[in-house]
């Protein structure tokens, strides 16, 4: 039987029999703008007072699972404002990589930048067939990314690959971005969401404290590093840098023409 436990806002989270799905609901990239994360924030309260036996998150029937922050807007703000953003991002992007539980990213479609990082914060990640892509592009309008997401991408990613996917800052086409551990399996569209929450609900059934600990043993490398430094200053500082600044209006030129 399903429940719904948030049903307002740029969200929706529901139960199904012990299994909670998040949906994005932030049209029409499911940006991950101020608003969607404060949802977020109140969503992961929830889960964190009350743990299910799993969680899938998905951007529900759209071409975007989430496209990232939202460039035309960021771009407006001043160094009080990004800094504001940039800590909401970081802190909600590792609470869902720290629950305690199995996390399942079911990307319904396009994954990018901070898009492709929620992705990763889940340890399962199902792609939906198509002509979607998934990838961290940030180096081309720019940007590194902030210390604690690129641990979150380095402990997510295979050695092999994590500098490669970084530096060429490339979306990877759903079936090389499983090739590159970006995505660990890929699903028929219409198939997608049952499929995840199977996933979900056989890890749920795994003894929940081995599963746990399990989890925070493989996470314990990139906490170390993130330490208590959750803001980076070095981002900030290269956010505000001309040739870092005219990269981004460029990429937003280029949006507002696909607009």
């Amino acid at each position: 039987m399903n429940q719904e436990l948030i049903a307002s806002g740029p969200l929706l989270l529901t139960s199904e029999d012990g299994v909670h799905v998040l949906e994005l609901r932030n049209p029409p990239a499911n940006a991950l703008s101020t608003g969607l994360l404060e949802a977020l924030s109140r969503a992961l309260d929830l889960l964190e007072s009350s743990p299910p036996g799993a969680l899938v998150i998905t951007g529900g029937n759209g071409k975007f699972f989430s496209a990232g922050l939202d460039l035309i807007a960021v771009l407006e703000l001043d160094h009080a404002g990004v800094e504001m953003l940039l800590s909401r991002l970081v802190k909600v992007l590792l609470r869902i990589f720290r629950l305690p539980f199995p996390v399942v990213a079911a990307l319904n479609g396009h994954a990018v930048a901070g898009g492709a990082i929620l992705a990763l914060a889940a340890e399962h990640r199902v792609a939906a067939q198509g002509d979607f892509v998934v990838g961290l592009n940030e180096v081309q309008v720019g940007l590194p990314l902030p210390a604690p997401l690129f641990e979150i991408v380095r402990s997510q990613v295979e050695v092999r690959e994590v500098g490669r996917v970084l530096l060429a800052g490339r979306n990877y086409p759903v079936e090389e971005a499983r090739s590159a551990g970006l995505v660990h399996a890929v699903a028929d569209p219409k198939e997608l969401r049952d499929h995840s929450v199977a996933l979900a609900r056989k890890l749920a059934q795994v003894p929940t404290a081995a599963y746990s600990r399990m989890k925070q043993l493989l996470r314990s490398e990139a906490e170390f590093r993130i330490g208590t430094q959750e803001l980076d200053t070095e981002f900030l500082r290269i956010w505000f840098e001309p040739e870092t600044r005219k990269a981004m209006h460029e990429a937003r030129e280029r949006l507002r023409k696909k607009k």
